[in-house]
């Protein structure tokens, strides 16, 4: 069953990353729920999976003006289609391959992006330089905004949150707590 404490934060967490990422990097195009998809590819059944992304395409749609309504929500569930059967070999507990399953998604959503555009549009227009930056280095940078928004700060999270880390640091403020009433004699 869809576990809502994780997906609800991490749909906003997405949100705002699609929202904020143009103002950081205004002339770089990211796949800002990115993150939420491949959880989703990841944690959930190929049912849900294929709702979460198109759930997160209709979400960019509507505040696209670019292609038809649909156009993205069809792009995400055709990539978590193609994607979903290779998610055994990826996991989310470890940065790398997950960063990887992001380059993938981002490349297959390309490829199909330039698809569904050249159906529904005829004035598409591609050049090596094209293919080159949309194909290749996109997905690169969508994989790095995977790891740096979303994976880290939940690795972080997990990391900090350890029972025996939790006790460490009862302890070290208890240390320090001994300390200063020593200092100030209170």
């Amino acid at each position: 069953m869809l576990k809502l404490n994780l997906f609800i934060p991490l749909f906003f967490l997405c949100f705002i990353g699609e929202i904020c990422t143009p103002m950081i990097f205004p002339t770089i195009r990211i796949l800002g729920f990115l993150p939420f998809i491949l959880f989703a590819i990841i944690r959930l059944s190929l049912p849900t999976a294929l709702w979460c992304s198109a759930l997160a395409g209709v979400v960019i749609d509507l505040y696209s003006h670019g292609p038809p309504l649909g156009f993205f929500a069809l792009n995400y569930s055709l990539s978590t289609l193609i994607i979903y059967r290779y998610r055994k070999f990826f996991s989310e507990e470890k940065s790398f391959p997950f960063a990887l399953l992001g380059v993938l998604f981002s490349f297959t959503s390309t490829l199909i992006h330039f698809l569904l555009y050249s159906l529904f549009d005829t004035r598409l227009k591609l050049s090596p330089q094209t293919f080159l930056t949309d194909l290749f280095c996109m997905p690169i940078v969508d994989g790095i905004y995977t790891l740096t928004w979303i994976l880290l700060p939940f690795l972080a999270i997990k990391y900090l949150t350890e029972p025996k880390r939790i006790n460490l640091y009862k302890q070290k403020l208890g240390m320090v707590l001994n300390e200063l009433s020593r200092i100030t004699g209170k």
